[in-house]
């Protein structure tokens, strides 16, 4: 009895060993599809920003789709300029408000991260926590962004972000 008992739990152990692979593959494969997608939406409205940052950052801050995605409003553009203003988002009470030496509510400085980062590396990711729309809490968020020079001859960080439990990891 005890033999068979042992033999159950042996070849129980790799089809759970297998799942947990398939499992950890699948999350990786969200993430990077979430992450290609994020990283599109900024170089899409990068090159509007060169062809006309005004109507852009307007459009930004009116909260219009693809801007803030109509289907899942946790995911939306927001923009700074080099100063750490915010100078587009669709909360509009956000906009014109400096955020330089702000730090998230784990003390780190996610935005100077970000406009820093853009001016020295052109482009890149940063993790950070912040109150997810319509969530209570504080939540895990991964951010893209990128540095363009628009058609006004001014420099923006456009930035996106996805909520990293929306991806299946843990908050």
């Amino acid at each position: 009895m005890l033999k068979g008992h042992f033999m159950k739990k042996s070849t129980l152990y790799p089809a759970v060993m297998v799942l947990a692979c398939i499992i950890v593959a699948s999350v990786a494969v969200a993430e990077e599809t979430r992450e290609d997608a994020l990283v599109a939406l900024v170089d899409q409205v990068c090159e509007e920003i060169v062809a006309n940052a005004p109507a852009t950052l307007a459009q930004i801050s009116g909260g219009e789709h693809p801007y803030k995605n109509r289907d899942n409003p946790t995911e939306y553009v927001f923009v700074y300029d080099a100063n750490v203003t915010i100078v587009a988002h669709p909360k509009s009470k956000l906009i014109g408000k400096s955020y330089r030496g702000i730090p998230d509510f784990k003390g780190k400085m996610f935005r100077d991260e970000i406009v820093e980062g853009a001016l020295a590396d052109g482009t890149g990711w940063v993790n950070y926590v912040y109150q997810k729309p319509g969530a209570k809490g504080l939540k895990p968020k991964k951010t893209f962004f990128k540095l363009v020079k628009g058609s006004d001859g001014e420099k923006y960080v456009v930035c996106s972000g996805m909520y990293r439990k929306e991806i299946g990891l843990p908050n």
